[in-house]
């Protein structure tokens, strides 16, 4: 760790797991951390030099949905507020959950010019794995010097996990012969809920499909309780899953299905595996890098039957559940946070 390290401004802190869990660790570790306040005032009163500005997901910080002018004004500020928290001797680093939001992506010009905005001035990029690193520089010509290269930590301990698989399956009336694919999580059109169910139509019975979470909007979720309709063993509850019971819907299940459009990183891959449950996801960005044999299947992406192979070729393998959450088990918190404390030039 860098000794002139004292204090970590975050952006954000509070209210996301990931960004707790993580600073937790960062203060077991010696060194402060801030909720940071994007504005001019608070920066000014706060910012010292040798302070890391950490920040997470760079969208939030100017894209306002309903205002395009004020969305291009805030990028201007975000612009302003990096030059002037560098002039007072901060190190900017970006941890990089993806490529871009799954809201617009690289198909908005506002985000491109975020991506821009947001590299010109870090100082360090923090990724998750050596494929969504190689990623990263593929797509913005970063100079591997700049990036520093950790794993997404796993979550054993973090969430409650005393209920069993057969209680589990028992409140969730999943029959004791079915095999059950799980996807849990935000639901948003990026995660390919349908290609999942169309997939799911080639696996053979007894077989559910169990898809579990909000959804981004009524219009989409119609769209998937519509198809859902038209495929038997499809059940959708379209709603968050509170934490203390995440672990009724990823106990009960066989395997956890993450048949993303894209990916760079994904928690929720770190999350099943750290009940024991396999994943069948794309051999996309880390998930190259998380995911072995022992705790999933990756398919090929390209490939139009990929999806259904890998949903068939899941039953057909014997998965040990230690051994899936021993896997994950390296993946640590401290490791993350010593990573983030020796990000500096």
């Amino acid at each position: 760790m860098t000794s002139a390290i004292k204090r970590v401004l975050a952006f954000p802190w509070a209210g996301n797991i990931y960004t707790e869990q993580l600073y937790d660790e960062v203060e077991k570790q010696g060194v402060t951390v801030l909720e940071g306040t994007w504005t001019r005032r608070w920066l000014a009163d706060t910012v010292r030099a040798h302070d890391v500005i950490h920040i997470h997901w760079p969208s939030f910080l100017y894209h306002e949905p309903r205002s395009q002018i004020r969305t291009y004004l805030r990028l201007v500020k975000l612009a302003a507020h990096l030059r002037f928290a560098k002039r007072r001797g901060a190190t900017i680093v970006w941890t990089a959950h993806n490529l871009y939001p799954h809201d617009g992506g690289r198909d908005l010009a506002v985000h491109r010019w975020g991506r821009k905005i947001i590299l010109a001035f870090a100082d360090r990029v923090i990724v998750h794995g050596k494929s969504a690193a190689r990623a990263l520089i593929d797509e913005f010509n970063i100079v591997s010097s700049r990036l520093r290269i950790g794993h997404h930590p796993h979550w054993i301990d973090c969430y409650p996990n005393s209920v069993s698989a057969a209680e589990s399956r028992s409140r969730l009336d999943i029959g004791a012969r079915e095999f059950l694919y799980l996807h849990i999580g935000r639901c948003k059109p990026y995660k390919g809920l349908e290609a999942l169910i169309d997939a799911f139509r080639s696996t053979p019975p007894p077989a559910r499909l169990l898809i579990a979470g909000k959804f981004s909007s009524p219009d989409y979720l119609e769209e998937i309780k519509a198809i859902a309709r038209r495929t038997p063993n499809v059940n959708v509850v379209p709603h968050s899953i509170p934490d203390d019971e995440l672990q009724v819907y990823l106990n009960a299940a066989d395997c956890v299905a993450l048949p993303y459009r894209e990916i760079l990183t994904s928690g929720t891959a770190l999350l099943a595996m750290s009940f024991g449950r396999p994943v069948v996801a794309p051999d996309l960005g880390s998930m190259r890098d998380h995911v072995n044999a022992s705790s999933g299947i990756l398919y090929d992406a390209a490939r139009a039957d990929g999806l259904a192979q890998a949903l068939n070729e899941v039953r057909k393998r014997r998965f040990d559940p230690s051994a899936t959450v021993e896997h994950v088990r390296q993946f640590t918190w401290s490791d993350l946070a010593a990573l983030l404390l020796e990000a500096t030039p």
